[in-house]
């Protein structure tokens, strides 16, 4: 059931759009959505997306312009308020669904990964980054990756008390690594990120790749972004990222995507997130369970550090 106040917001922002007479409002639910998605259907068939947000927040204009003025595999946006936003509909299926019914094929692999080498081709100094940045600004700051990704790893002793002890004699070498690969991490290209990575986040077709809820973009290495890419397709596949998606993107900067790979989730394996999680009550019971069967594969994946240890060894120059 679509509420009064969202049909009278659809009505403003299809006005504002010039768009045709609504016919239809249906309410998208499941996976997760912090806000309220309708999809509009129009007297001549075409749709668009309205979003409705929780709180009144700045309106996107500015950054979808942005994203519109480089070519960016976002969808347009098709007008705006402080209250919602209505933007194209992207056609296809979301990457999560693709991997899930296992009609993730080589094809939609590599349209993936050529739609995330289009945003990473925005490039931005060397040096500077920035995440959560805002609707109508991107405000940058010097940083050093190399002690964030230290401070990462002294982050996770707590953690790793909890999860897996044995690991906590190996932190000592994965500074090191850090030590080693820190030219290569500070001399990275910066560049633009979509920021929220999730296998929902992503549509494919038959043609394309588009990635949509651009929220919390972010600018740094594009390494770590195809490394937290890597993490999360783990989640569902197991196996994370497939060649494919590397042949419609490109190679892999190495020692980066490996290392940002190893720390990342190693960070987010002993971090309070999953305590959250499970204690959050407004968390739906089957996101709770995602979320659940995730945390055994992020410990799996770290308990291998040796053999990570090994390859960034062998990736690293000497």
């Amino acid at each position: 059931m679509i509420s009064q106040e969202i049909q009278v917001l659809a009505g403003e922002l299809v006005a504002a759009a010039g768009l045709p007479q609504m016919v239809d409002l249906s309410p998208l639910t499941g996976r997760g959505f912090e806000n309220t998605i309708v999809v509009i259907t129009f007297e001549d068939e075409s749709k668009a997306v309205l979003r409705v947000f929780t709180e009144a927040r700045e309106s996107e204009t500015a950054r979808a312009a942005f994203l519109a003025q480089h070519g960016l595999p976002a969808p347009a946006l098709l007008a705006a308020s402080e209250h919602a936003s209505l933007i194209e509909f992207a056609e296809g299926a979301t990457l999560g669904d693709h991997i899930e019914e296992g009609t993730d094929t080589e094809q939609v692999w590599q349209l993936v990964g050529a739609a995330y080498a289009r945003v990473h081709a925005v490039a931005f100094p060397s040096g500077l980054a920035g995440e959560d940045l805002g609707p109508s600004r991107f405000v940058l700051t010097p940083r050093d990756p190399a002690a964030e990704l230290h401070a990462i790893v002294e982050d996770s002793v707590r953690g790793l008390h909890r999860l897996a002890p044995g690991l906590i004699p190996l932190l000592g070498e994965l500074h090191l690594a850090i030590d080693a690969a820190a030219p290569s991490l500070r001399g990275a290209r910066s560049a633009l990120g979509h920021g929220d990575i999730n296998m929902w986040n992503v549509l494919v077709s038959t043609d394309r790749a588009t990635l949509i809820d651009w929220d919390f973009p972010r600018v740094g290495d594009p390494a770590k972004e195809v490394a937290l890419l890597h993490k999360h397709a783990s989640l569902y596949n197991e196996t994370g990222l497939p060649p494919a998606f590397f042949a419609g993107y490109g190679t892999p900067q190495e020692p980066n995507t490996t290392l940002h790979r190893v720390v990342q989730t190693l960070g987010w394996a002993t971090s309070d997130d999953f305590i959250d999680f499970e204690n959050d009550p407004h968390l739906p019971e089957d996101l709770k369970q995602r979320a659940k069967n995730w945390l055994p594969k992020l410990v799996a994946y770290v308990s291998e550090m040796p053999a990570h240890l090994e390859r960034l060894r062998e990736l690293t120059p000497r």
